[in-house]
């Protein structure tokens, strides 16, 4: 008996088993919607159902509906989590189809559609923080700027660090692949909020939400949700592979400073 290709395979597997579960050691939820039905960590859903008219990979996604309505009328859809403990922080990574019929409406009384929000413990969280989409241009498209206090006896401001097109003529009909990424902030240093559009950096902000003494987390939260502007035609958005990880999944690349990769 070879004692050395034995030890030697033994030690391979144990490699591979090890990089196996590194790669999804972060992960604190997960939810691909091949079960065909919600995973326990989503909440309340409005609007959404678990659909099989559309996917990215396999044969179900998440469906997400805002109604017609009129102009001076807002919509709502939304898919709401609770995580079980809070996070000091999170990336959030999904993949995002954009509706064909997709047109930010220029509607009076305010056009910001929400993106995402995340909270400890309740919504009213002074160091909640968020994103929505904001009307670009005069084709419907979007930019995303972020959201939250930006001081604690303010309510919450919108599109405080605004980037460009997040959602252009290009993306409609299209999936988006999104990674969000937060970090709470403590005493010492700001939040960070960062969100990646298929791979790319495209927003980045340091808000200084340290309301409270010592450092926060991030509980609860939702995708999507209230749409200012709503929208004139039935619009179905479909989110497909969720993760949530408890740590920075995107890292620089050592040799394209300017680049980032998705571990």
């Amino acid at each position: 008996m070879n004692l050395s290709f034995i030890t030697r395979n033994s030690i391979a597997i144990l490699l591979v088993a090890a990089m196996s579960s590194s790669v999804n050691a972060g992960i604190v939820a997960s939810d691909n919607f091949e079960a065909g039905d919600w995973a326990a960590f989503w909440g309340s859903t409005v609007y959404a159902t678990v659909a099989s008219d559309l996917s990215k990979d396999g044969g179900y996604a998440a469906k997400l509906t805002y109604p017609g309505v009129a102009i001076d009328e807002d919509g709502w859809a939304e898919l709401r989590f609770d995580l079980g403990v809070p996070y000091e922080e999170l990336s959030i990574r999904f993949d995002l189809y954009i509706p064909g019929n997709y047109k930010h409406r220029d509607a009076p009384g305010g056009d910001n559609n929400k993106f995402f929000r995340l909270w400890s413990e309740t919504y009213a969280d002074l160091e909640k923080v968020g994103a929505g989409f904001l009307r670009q241009g005069s084709v419907g498209e979007s930019s995303i700027g972020t959201d939250y206090r930006r001081y604690a006896d303010w309510g919450v401001s919108t599109g405080v660090v605004e980037a460009g097109d997040f959602v252009t003529m290009d993306d409609v009909g299209k999936w988006m692949a999104v990674v969000i990424y937060v970090k709470a902030a403590t005493d010492l240093a700001p939040a960070e909020v960062r969100i990646y559009k298929n791979g790319k950096l495209h927003l980045d902000d340091a808000p200084s939400l340290n309301y409270k003494a010592g450092t926060q987390g991030y509980r609860y939260g939702y995708l999507l949700g209230w749409a200012n502007s709503g929208y004139t035609e039935k619009t179905s958005f479909y989110i497909d592979n969720v993760e949530f990880h408890n740590n920075d999944i995107m890292s620089r690349a050592p040799d394209k400073p300017d680049s980032f990769r998705v571990d």
